[in-house]
């Protein structure tokens, strides 16, 4: 029998959902381990070996001739970066399928008490893979709509709406792709509010408040510094910022010109924000679903309230 109560109070949504989270949390953890430092690992092999071939190629060209052509260059390239990106699709990919398996996984620690079997969660996903993509394609789309100036504040209000539909997708699965959308809408509506105030407080947290402390924790390990020298090393070398920073210069004289170093920090502190909202993200999915249990079961009830008749209604419809 499930566990899950009607209540519809985000505070205690919130306070369940860390409960949850923490009880499991060397479990969520392991889950979370390659989908989020798979992208990293892919991503630096990538960066990384092509850096060291640019770097070494005046080198190898000096030993061998036939580094001297530029097929041959791209073919080393291509061949450089293979393995990172094979390592890098395959984590993205394992990623985008835990925004709907933690749904799962979080329904099982609200009625077992603990979370196991990882592939099962993750069946329930892959055995819809093309409706899954198309839920993905979908809110890409929609994402890549609500940065046009004019679709800004109507993006944020529908993201509110939508914000459920992993969870309508993992729990109602003969619903339809547009239908997610529908439904996550038809549960949401008349909690608009609470929905949006749930979403902040997650939000504050796992996108702010932990990447910033994990950042300190970065500059105290000075693991910061040792990956920003080189790759504002390489950007100085590689990048042709004159001309970039005069065009800026040019649409707003007040504006900041970019430097190396600025690049550097800015794409070296993307990895404390990437690594900490990724290993949040069952923090997130597990709130979520417990607001869809929440606002489903009283959505059910108010269907199912008995309309009151007062005698005297129902003693005049009788004479009629």
């Amino acid at each position: 029998m499930s566990k899950v109560k009607s209540n519809t109070n985000i505070f205690a949504i919130l306070a369940d959902g860390i409960r949850i989270y923490c009880t499991n949390f060397v479990k969520f953890t392991q889950y979370m381990a390659f989908p989020v430092l798979g992208q990293v690992l892919g991503l630096g092999l990538i960066l990384g070996l092509s850096v060291w071939y640019t770097q070494n190629l005046p080198a190898l060209i000096e030993k061998s001739p036939a580094f001297n052509n530029p097929t041959t260059v791209l073919w080393c390239v291509i061949l450089i970066t293979v393995p990172g990106m094979i390592i890098f699709l395959k984590a993205f990919w394992d990623y985008l399928v835990a925004f709907g398996a933690l749904n799962s996984m979080a329904e099982s620690a609200m009625q077992v008490g603990k979370v196991y079997d990882f592939p099962a969660h993750n069946a329930l996903v892959t055995q819809h893979t093309f409706k899954f993509v198309g839920l993905w394609f979908v809110i890409s789309l929609m994402g890549l709509l609500a940065v046009l100036p004019f679709f800004i504040v109507i993006g944020a209000v529908f993201f509110v709406y939508f914000i459920l539909v992993f969870q309508v997708f993992v729990f109602e699965p003969e619903t339809s792709i547009i239908g997610c959308f529908k439904r996550s809408l038809c549960i949401i509506k008349g909690n608009f509010a609470k929905t949006f105030i749930l979403m902040c407080i997650l939000a504050f947290f796992t996108y702010f408040l932990f990447v910033k402390g994990f950042s300190v924790f970065f500059d105290l390990i000075r693991v910061t510094e040792l990956l920003t020298n080189p790759v504002e090393s390489w950007v100085a070398a590689n990048v042709p910022l004159d001309g970039f920073n005069n065009w800026l210069i040019n649409i707003n004289p007040k504006t900041d010109i970019l430097t190396p170093a600025k690049i550097a920090q800015g794409l070296v502190y993307q990895i404390p924000f990437f690594v900490v909202t990724g290993f949040t993200l069952p923090l997130r999915s597990i709130c979520w679903t417990l607001w869809y249990k929440a606002l489903n079961t009283d959505n059910e009830r108010q269907e199912h309230k008995p309309v009151k008749k007062s005698a005297k209604k129902s003693g005049r419809k009788e004479r009629e």
